[in-house]
């Protein structure tokens, strides 16, 4: 009797270990860097800065509207997307689960099913959506890289759309209802590869430095705050 309850304490008590190891080693991995950024003097700073925007469990990329970032992201119009929208300034752009970020436009869509199918592996998905003004957006992080940051930066996110025939494949009909697009994306999303490990990447390739491993919002914000 005395090893049964022992047992079922264990599995009662498992995930919560679980759940803290993680978090403790997101802590850790923000503070371990992998990259201490490009930075060289006399390099030209991006004129417009980009934003991270972030939200319990997931952060985006907000990259300003300039000549390279509306001619790479030309392909957009071809779906509707109101590229040339004088109010236009930033493309919102994330990576994400297909199954969980195409359902989940608020908390309350949160489903078991679709979670338990992220953190055990799938198909990743890109998400682009319009914006003005980010700069006064609650939960965002202003960053200043260099214009040779950007265009890593850029180069980076488009590789991350998978190709057809030379073109991002649109996931027609999934949206949110505001003008943002779904597509196909490259790479495995789980619970060691989720959508913030792909911000981090990104923020390298801008010249950023960036933790060893960085799963949650709040590494991330760890991140910047330590190393940018």
């Amino acid at each position: 009797m005395r090893k049964l309850l022992i047992r079922s304490g264990l599995l009662l008590t498992a995930p919560f270990i679980f759940i803290a190891i993680y978090l403790f080693a997101a802590l850790l991995g923000a503070i371990i860097p992998s990259s201490l950024g490009r930075a060289e003097a006399g390099q030209r700073m991006l004129e417009t800065p980009v934003y991270l925007t972030y939200n319990v469990m997931h952060t985006d990329i907000a990259i300003p509207l300039n000549s390279f970032s509306l001619q790479k992201f030309a392909f957009l119009r071809d779906a509707g997307f109101p590229l040339d929208n004088p109010n236009l300034k930033y493309l919102v752009i994330g990576w994400g689960a297909r199954d969980f970020y195409t359902s989940t436009a608020e908390y309350s869509d949160i489903e078991l099913n679709t979670v338990w199918k992220a953190a055990t592996g799938d198909e990743s998905v890109m998400h682009v959506a319009p914006a003005g003004d980010v700069s006064e957006v609650p939960n965002s992080i202003k960053l200043n890289i260099s214009e040779e940051g950007f265009t890593r930066l850029v180069e980076f996110i488009f590789r991350s759309f998978e190709l057809q025939n030379a073109q991002p494949e649109l996931l027609a009909g999934q949206t949110f209802g505001y003008g943002d697009l779904f597509y196909k994306a490259n790479g495995q999303f789980n619970l060691f590869n989720p959508c913030n490990i792909w911000v981090s990447k990104a923020l390298n390739e801008a010249g950023l430095a960036s933790g060893f491993w960085t799963p949650t919002t709040y590494s991330l914000q760890l991140n910047n705050y330590l190393y940018n």
